[in-house]
This record gives C-alpha cells, sequence and structure tokens, in this order.
C-alpha cells in the first residue's frame, strides 16, 4: 500500500483496471509481460481440452474411510492388480454425494507402488502431503512411467471434517483406476482398506473400483442422430431380449464393455434401457451373470467387464428383466466395445439381435459406430488426463489472476509514485522558475532604479543646480529681487526633493531604518538652514528594515513637517526624534515657532497632506500646537 494514499483512491484504481488486461502497465511492471504470455497460452490450451462433464450421481458413491477426531491421522486404500505390471498411470476420481461437488477429498495425500502388500519397498508416484490442495470434482491423473508394481495405495495424511462435524474428520474417494497397456486393470481388483465404513449401496470399498463415477462417459458431444440399439417394447419386465456382436473370427479378448444409453429426448433418464437382470457371454463362455439379483443403473457411467486371457468371436448380451420405460419395458444399448491390445475390435462388426426396433436413431449400426448417444466415444485414459491438465491449468489460470492482479496493484503503485515525483518536481521546477524570475526582476529593477538616480542626478540635477547658480548670479547682479529669490528658494528645495527621491530610488525593496534616519538628518541640514535643530534616533540598529513604500512615505510626511517650520513656523529651534521597536515606528516633530490654531487647519498648511500619508500608513498623527507655543507632530506607524 502506498503509504499516505487513500485507501479508498487505491481500491477503485485496482477495481478499474484488473479487469483489463495487465500489458498497458507491463512497462511499470515487466512481469505482467511474462504472466499476460502465460495467461494467453492457458486459455489456448484450455481450449484444446475437453469441458468437464455434467457430474453424474450414482448410488455408488465410492469409498468412504472411518472417522476420526484429528485431522493428520493418516488413512489408506490398497488395491491389489493381481500380478506385477507395468502402469501407465494412475487416476483418482473424487467421490460425489448429493452436491455436484467433491466429497470428502483429502487435502493432504500420497500415491505409492510396490510389489510388496506391506510396502516395504515403495515407489511413490504422487506425493501431495506438504501442501493443501482444494480438489473440483475432477480427475487427479498421475503418471506411472511404466514403474512395474502389482500393489496401488492411496494414504490421506490431511483429512477433511465432516459435513456439519468440525470435530470430526473422514476421507472419500469416488474411483480409483490404474491404466496399464490402455486399459484401466484396477476393475474389480481386490481392495484392503482399513478403518473403512461400508454403508451399501452408497459406501463400499468395493465401490473404488467398480467403474462407476461421477464423470461419466468419456465422449466428445456431436449433433448426429444415433442413439444405438433399441430392443422391441414389452409388456413385462420379465421378457427376454438378447442383442450379439460377431466379431468376424475368434480374437484375444482383455474386455467387454457396455456403454448406458442416454437419448437427447430423454435429458433426465440416464441408463436409458440398461437391463436390471442380464448375462454377458462370449461364445460359450459366461463373461458375467445378474440374471438372480438386480444390477445397479450405471447412468451415464461404462460398465466394464475385465476378460483376460478370453479368446471368442461373439459378444451376446442377454436381458432377463427389462428397464421400465413408461409403463412399457424396454433393452438399449448406446454402444457395445470389445477390447484386444487396447483396441475396440467390435467397432463396425456385425450386429444379431433376438429383436428391436429400428428408427434412425435406433438400429444395430448404432451399436457398433463408436458413439454413445451424445457424441463420438473417446480413449478413456486420454480423455481422463485431458481432465486432469483442464483442472491444473483452470487452478493456475485462478492463481494467475491473482498474480496479475497483484501485479498491476504493484503496477499503478509505481505510476502513482512517478505521479507523486513528477508532480513535486513540477513543482520544484515551478519554483525555481519563479525564483528565477523574481531574482531576474529584482535585477532589472536594481538596474532601472540605478538609470533612474543616475539620470535624475546628470539630467535634471545637473539643471536644477545650473538654474540655482543662474538665479544666484543674477541676485548679485540686479540686486534683491522677490522673483529671483523664489527662483532660487524652488530650485533648491526641487534639489533636495531630488536628492531624497534618488536615496529612496537607490535602497531597494527593503531599506534600514538606520538608512531613513540619515536621508532625514540631509533633508533636515538642506530645508532648516537658519534654524537651530538636532535629531535624535538609536545608533547600531542595522537590523531592522521596512518596505520600500513604508519608507517613502514616512521620509515624505517628514519633508512636508520639516519644510511646514521652515516656511511657516517662524521657529529659531527644531527638535526631531524618530524611534522604533516591536516593529511599530515612532516619530515626533516640535518646533518653538508661533504655533496655530488646530481647530483651524487649512489646506494650505500642508496639514491635509500629512494626514493623508499617516492614514496611508496605517497609523496615527496627532498635533499639538497653539498660537504662540510652537508645534509638535507626533507619528506612529507600524512596519507592515
Amino acid at each position: 500500500m502506498v503509504h499516505g494514499l487513500k485507501p479508498w483512491l487505491l481500491s477503485f484504481l485496482v477495481i478499474a483496471t484488473t479487469a483489463q488486461a495487465g500489458a498497458p502497465w507491463s512497462w511499470l511492471n515487466s512481469r505482467l509481460t511474462r504472466l499476460d504470455d502465460e495467461h494467453q497460452w492457458l486459455h489456448a490450451a484450455l481450449e484444446a481440452l475437453p469441458p468437464m462433464p455434467v457430474p453424474q450421481p450414482h448410488e455408488h458413491a465410492g469409498f468412504h474411510s472411518g472417522i476420526t477426531a484429528q485431522p493428520d491421522a493418516a488413512r489408506w486404500i490398497q488395491i491389489d492388480l493381481g500380478m506385477e505390471r507395468a502402469l501407465d498411470a494412475v487416476v483418482v476420481i473424487p467421490a460425489m454425494l448429493g452436491a455436484a461437488e467433491a466429497h470428502g477429498f483429502p487435502r493432504r495425500f500420497r500415491i505409492d507402488v510396490s510389489n510388496d502388500p506391506l510396502f516395504a519397498e515403495s515407489t511413490t508416484l504422487l506425493d501431495q502431503t506438504h501442501g493443501d490442495v482444494e480438489m473440483p470434482l475432477a480427475p487427479w491423473h498421475v503418471p506411472a512411467l511404466n514403474v512395474k508394481a502389482r500393489h496401488v495405495r492411496f494414504t490421506a495424511t490431511k483429512l477433511v471434517p465432516k459435513p456439519r462435524l468440525a470435530n470430526q474428520f473422514i476421507f472419500c474417494l469416488g474411483e480409483l483406476l490404474v491404466f496399464s497397456g490402455g486399459r484401466n486393470v484396477a476393475l474389480h481388483a481386490p481392495v484392503l482398506a482399513p478403518k473403512s465404513v461400508e454403508t451399501l449401496p452408497t459406501w463400499s470399498p468395493k465401490h473404488v473400483v467398480d467403474g462407476c463415477h461421477a464423470l461419466g462417459l468419456p465422449l466428445r458431444a456431436d449433433a448426429v442422430n444415433g442413439n444405438g440399439w433399441h430392443s422391441a417394447i414389452f409388456t413385462r419386465a420379465d421378457s427376454t431380449s438378447w442383442v450379439c456382436v460377431d466379431l468376424g473370427s475368434v480374437r484375444d479378448l482383455d474386455e467387454i464393455r457396455l456403454i448406458p444409453a442416454h437419448p437427447r429426448d430423454y435429458p433426465d433418464r440416464f441408463g436409458f434401457g440398461f437391463p436390471q437382470r442380464f448375462k454377458v457371454e462370449a461364445d460359450e463362455t459366461i463373461i458375467f451373470d445378474s440374471t438372480t439379483a438386480d444390477f445397479t443403473n450405471p447412468g451415464d457411467t461404462p460398465v466394464a467387464f475385465p476378460t483376460p486371457g478370453l479368446r471368442a468371436r461373439r459378444v451376446q448380451i442377454t436381458a432377463t428383466r427389462l428397464w421400465e420405460r413408461s409403463g412399457d419395458f424396454v433393452f438399449a444399448l448406446a454402444e457395445l466395445q470389445a477390447f484386444a491390445a487396447g483396441q475396440n475390435i467390435a467397432r463396425d462388426a456385425t450386429v444379431t439381435s433376438s429383436d428391436n426396433t429400428l428408427t434412425a436413431a435406433w438400429n444395430h449400426a448404432n451399436l457398433v459406430d463408436g458413439r454413445a448417444s451424445a457424441g463420438v466415444l473417446l480413449d478413456e485414459a486420454t480423455w481422463l488426463a485431458d481432465l486432469s491438465k483442464r483442472r491444473e491449468i483452470e487452478g493456475r489460470l485462478a492463481f494467475l489472476d491473482i498474480e496479475i492482479s497483484l501485479a498491476i496493484r504493484k503496477a499503478q503503485e509505481r505510476a502513482i509514485y512517478w505521479s507523486l515525483a513528477l508532480a513535486a518536481l513540477g513543482i520544484i521546477a515551478a519554483l525555481v522558475f519563479l525564483l528565477r524570475l523574481r531574482r531576474a526582476r529584482r535585477l532589472e529593477m536594481e538596474a532601472l532604479r540605478d538609470r533612474i538616480s543616475r539620470d535624475l542626478h546628470d539630467e535634471i540635477g545637473s539643471h536644477l543646480g545650473s538654474i540655482r547658480l543662474m538665479s544666484e548670479l543674477a541676485l548679485r547682479e540686479s540686486g534683491d529681487s522677490e522673483s529671483l529669490q523664489e527662483i532660487h528658494r524652488l530650485a533648491g528645495e526641487a534639489a533636495e526633493s531630488m536628492r531624497g527621491i534618488i536615496w529612496l530610488v537607490r535602497e531597494g525593496d527593503a531599506p534600514k531604518l538606520t538608512s531613513l534616519v540619515e536621508a532625514m538628518r540631509q533633508s533636515a541640514a538642506s530645508l532648516l538652514k537658519g534654524i537651530e535643530w538636532t535629531l535624535e534616533a538609536p545608533e547600531g540598529d542595522d537590523a531592522t528594515t521596512a518596505s520600500l513604500e513604508f519608507h517613502r512615505q514616512v521620509f515624505l510626511f517628514f519633508r512636508e513637517a520639516v519644510h511646514n517650520i521652515a516656511r511657516h513656523a517662524k521657529a529659531t529651534r527644531a527638535i526631531l526624534q524618530i524611534t522604533w521597536q516591536a516593529g511599530k515606528l515612532r516619530l515626533v516633530i516640535k518646533d518653538n515657532g508661533c504655533g496655530f490654531d488646530v481647530n483651524a487647519i487649512t489646506a494650505g498648511n500642508g496639514l491635509a497632506n500629512l494626514r493623508h500619508r499617516a492614514d496611508t500608513l496605517g497609523g496615527t498623527m496627532q498635533i499639538d500646537s497653539a498660537a504662540g507655543t510652537g508645534t509638535r507632530i507626533t507619528l506612529e506607524a507600524p512596519f507592515s
């Protein structure tokens, strides 16, 4: 999390962009490029895999361990393959009970194989005991790489809570298949499962090798209208009907497999037409006989019968108790397969039957066309491996989405950092620019003040000096002329005023108050000629400054007041006092002149100008005077 950033802002950025591709952010986080490439590759690989089938519920749910109070209590189930075999793969299918999800699959487990029933020596094919797994209702395909073994053991090392019972732990399996030479050699094999539960018809150790599981048929859906073979329609359930497949010659048979029908016009009738009682014969050999006990309807699961070492030409299925359709009874199959060396040799064989119902969807040829009712039948081992690969890819994609989201968040944090850094740099650059601009302006103003002061001094000052000199010469030559005297006086005052203006221009933006005192001293010396005067001010304080405008107003106030003393007061003595402290200046100007009536002030006395300047300074002015007693003017003004 970016420190100082409001959480809701970062959350908004993540929500707004997580659903988008990470590529726009990859320039801020190079890891996103690799994650995006992997994401696209996995999606492409997923499209080439078969879809996960709709889960099929069955009475035979599978294997259920005993209940324990400890989640880390080890529980195992072991299959005896009857002989040592070169194994292709071991496939584990979770159990399904009720809801379409894995039931009781352990969080941690291990798969081992051995020729020793006690597993004193064994080979581990898969070890998932170091981290928890989340198991969907999908197969777990474990390659065996032709390891030779007779016994296969599945050991659960971390059990799961029994539903609604948090302190009781179990593990369950739907089916355990072991492929060798392309065939499931674990079918109907002996099972050893200590501490297991047997609650028929749902749970039993033997159900883990009965070929019945929730994944259904290995097929690729298509739109072909072909359901399989259908017997005649009977009015009695105990009617007999048979169908026979002729392989054309005596062949070696490893397995016979019956594929239940599931017509599209009966979407809710799994195992359509599968007989309740039947027997399977190969020539004169009875392979399977369930004519005295009802057979559980397999739904959409293949019904396989291992026939190792059998040689036969004809395979016949005889139904002695038919399936009830809707007040009548039928026998139907989607496909009959006979495997030899991993190949279905019954494909396109000759089919005969005791009776039949012939339609476009139901006929003899459809029983050996390589299709189930809903699509083309696939190799079971390959199909389960592909579904396992789908599970792995979907799991990786789910984790990858989290990684991409975190990588995007990291890129966004970096974007925020960079944005803040760029904003800070922009602010710094702007400040530097303003400071440079201000400095350049100050230098420019200083240069302008220097030019103005030089121009005033060189041009106007010289002209005023010439006027004053000429008027003085004229007075000497022509005597006491009132006009010449006035010209002489005004020229002197103008020259003095110009010197004060030049001082103000030269002093800069914030002159020292000691400089103001010096300017007042020079101005008083010029204006109060013939009058005794003193100027009292602090000495040695060079640290206190004020604005140029403050200096200008105070200086002009001072000149106006002193000018009035020189012109109107008829004084012989003047006292000038200036002090400052706590950000405030105090100026006192007093004389012993003729004084005047304060209540009869006229504009001609210049007092209106004094009040205006005091108001401009934000200060106060007080005048104390009376006829014959002199005048005292006090100004108090803040520096700001």
